[in-house]
């Protein structure tokens, strides 16, 4: 599969005529038992090699509260909070330089590329005594960052030849299950010259899924059966153990 999509990304860029051509190795990541994580593989071509590519990854998107603790009558509870609306639970880039100028990185900041432009375009509210929402969605993407579903280095663009290139963006074993955004931007003379959408789905299959699918629109069964097995676990031992 990554061989063909390697032929036929040239042939695709000079048949649409367009600048920037871009291809997924694999429409789909399977979450099965065992899933310890996986992939993303992306193929790309630009016409002229006087361009810098940039790639966003997005993941599902919910809405994120953040609280921040404060001491009310002796006692510390959740006092203050910041509300993020339709934040991607997955977030990754890369770029083609390493050189971020002041104009690239206005461009960057105009079309959501890096995580400086990702808090400038996420609408957010917080309670009325709160000022600095920033150390808010820092504290986001620092315990993100644990989990592995927030990379705040961008992810390094490997260039074949001076216009082929391909990007790898880990999934984690904690990545969330939906649709995955990949907006890929070509940018000349500190505009966007190009842009391209492509999708994929992170899904559970198998065991994973039922099990999955079974708590959610069987939710009652699901508890009952749950309830069983711990009850019948809980007698089969307490029988083992008076037999020995």
């Amino acid at each position: 599969m990554l061989l063909s999509a390697f032929l036929t990304m040239p042939l695709c860029a000079q048949a649409n005529h367009n600048d920037l051509a871009v291809a997924i190795a694999s429409n789909h990541i399977d979450i099965t038992v065992g899933f310890d994580g996986s992939t993303i593989e992306l193929f790309g071509d630009r016409r002229d090699q006087d361009t810098n590519v940039a790639i966003v990854v997005e993941g599902p998107k919910k809405d994120v509260t953040i609280w921040q603790k404060a001491k009310v009558m002796g006692t510390w509870v959740n006092r203050y909070y910041v509300k993020f609306t339709d934040m991607p639970i997955y977030y990754s880039y890369a770029i083609s330089t390493d050189e971020v100028g002041e104009h690239l990185q206005n461009v960057m900041l105009e079309n959501g590329i890096g995580h400086e432009a990702l808090f400038k375009k996420i609408k957010h509210k917080s309670s009325k005594k709160l000022k600095n929402d920033r150390n808010f969605y820092n504290e986001f993407v620092r315990k993100s960052s644990e989990l592995g579903v927030f990379f705040e280095e961008p992810v390094k663009l490997k260039f074949i030849n001076n216009n082929f290139f391909r990007a790898s963006f880990k999934v984690p074993a904690s990545a969330p299950t939906g649709e995955y955004k990949i907006h890929s931007y070509l940018i000349k003379d500190n505009k966007i010259s190009d842009y391209k959408l492509d999708s994929l789905v992170v899904k559970q299959v198998g065991l994973n899924a039922f099990i999955n699918n079974s708590a959610y629109d069987y939710s009652l069964i699901y508890a009952a059966v749950c309830i069983f097995l711990a009850l019948f676990s809980g007698w089969f031992v307490s029988v083992l153990r008076v037999k020995t």
